[in-house]
């Protein structure tokens, strides 16, 4: 019950947010910008932003590369966001688009972790709360977060393609909740160091969970539009022999 309203409470705010959004996609679709171009551009600051976090603590004594790395993150997850509302807007939604904004968005994510996880990032303050925790790489962390992340990703991929039904806003943690976690990681970051750390660890266990979510709503809903059928292995008898030397 809680998941069913919380997907059409997301449903709800993601129509007025695209309708919002509109004007804005189509005064950027008026300057030639294709939503593929926008795609793109977007995975070059991530890239941009990897290379700032993966500076933190190993290039120099500056000690704010993150600082730079964090609007870069965030120009390229707003980027993501732009290139649909041009698509809808301009008219120009596109088989290949759908497949390559998706792509995209797994690019940035992983720019993003690597980044993090090249860079030197402390757990010591989180040591008194949860001994033996900095035991445990953030690197580690961030490959356990993505890791999540490519879960609830390929589960509604799956789900849309085998049983043919929508999977979208089905769990609790999807694009946007991953935005806003990082992005208050960064931020508070700056008086409590291992806030970044615990927003990965978090994005990557409410990931999974919602890997679990969706499994649970796609096995849900084909038995309930008689979906769920066994698929038959051909008899030994009807697979032609071949023949032996």
């Amino acid at each position: 019950m809680l998941m069913s309203w919380w997907r059409k409470f997301k449903l709800k705010t993601r129509g007025g947010y695209k309708k919002m959004m509109l004007p804005f996609g189509r005064f950027i679709g008026k300057m030639g910008i294709s939503p593929n171009a926008i795609s793109m551009i977007s995975a070059v600051f991530a890239i941009a932003s990897a290379t700032m976090y993966a500076f933190n603590g190993r290039v120099g004594t500056f000690e704010y590369w993150w600082a730079i790395g964090f609007p870069l993150m965030f120009i390229a997850g707003m980027l993501d966001v732009v290139d649909g509302s041009v698509a809808r807007a301009m008219g120009k939604t596109t088989k290949f688009g759908q497949v390559l904004d998706p792509v995209m968005d797994r690019f940035v994510e992983f720019c993003y972790l690597i980044g993090i996880a090249i860079g030197i990032y402390t757990f010591e303050p989180l040591e008194a709360l949860w001994p033996g925790i900095a035991t445990i790489s953030v690197a580690a962390w961030c490959f356990f977060s993505f890791a999540g992340m490519i879960f609830a990703s390929y589960s509604r991929a799956r789900g849309e393609s085998v049983a043919q039904m929508s999977v979208e806003s089905v769990g609790i943690m999807e694009r946007r909740e991953k935005i806003l976690i990082l992005m208050l990681g960064n931020i508070l970051f700056i008086w409590w160091p291992v806030a970044l750390p615990i927003g990965i660890i978090l994005v990557g266990l409410l990931s999974f969970i919602t890997t679990i979510q969706r499994m649970f709503f796609i096995r849900k809903l084909m038995i309930e539009i008689g979906n769920e059928v066994t698929i038959q292995d051909e008899p030994e008898e009807n697979i032609e022999k071949e023949p032996e030397e």
